[in-house]
């Protein structure tokens, strides 16, 4: 009966944890995120050389590069998450822009990406929400008393643009940083 017990344990030490406690499966692609500050896609010029590949990965071949003034059409995107951000709510909230969820102190919030204008995209209980979690930088520890969300890591995502030149060739970017443009408020 003891080996039962040690062989029982074992199984459940090695289990897959519950998806509350270890955030959603990584990567996570967020297809069609625009994380900027009224970002769209729209046609976008180079501010700087932007190098765009035939794939979403630099290993790939380059498909063309873009000049500096060059114009662009970028037509999508994916946000890809690597590595989770993580939040602890300290205080009873109701957070989400649209869809809301209530939250209470103890609760993790796995945080995905950046959304532009101090949102994030969120992951709590199998769902995705946007909302201002906090500061750019982890929050210290302990926390002040008057935060509502400690901040404890933030993610490391890439985000990946699909542009297509006059020419209509059409690549993938990292390096949207290098465009103007991109908000319908510029």
């Amino acid at each position: 009966m003891h080996g039962m017990a040690i062989v029982a344990a074992l199984m459940l030490a090695t289990a897959p944890q519950p998806a509350a406690r270890t955030g959603p499966q990584l990567p996570y692609f967020d297809w069609g995120a625009c994380p900027l500050e009224g970002c769209t896609y729209q046609k976008w010029q180079a501010s700087r050389p932007v190098t765009v590949w035939a794939h979403r990965d630099r290993k790939s071949p380059v498909a063309y590069g873009v000049r500096t003034g060059e114009w662009v059409e970028a037509l999508t995107g994916v946000v890809i998450t690597y590595d989770r951000g993580v939040s602890k709510v300290l205080a009873p909230l109701t957070l989400g822009q649209g869809a809301s969820v209530a939250v209470v102190p103890g609760d993790i919030l796995w945080i995905l990406h950046y959304g532009g204008e101090d949102y994030d995209l969120f992951w709590f209980k199998g769902k995705t929400y946007e909302d201002q979690i906090a500061s750019d930088k982890p929050d210290p520890d302990p926390p002040p008393p008057e935060l509502k969300i400690q901040v404890i890591s933030r993610p490391r995502s890439v985000w990946w643009v699909k542009v297509k030149n006059s020419k209509g060739q059409v690549g993938w970017t990292d390096q949207a940083r290098n465009v103007s443009h991109v908000s319908v408020l510029e």
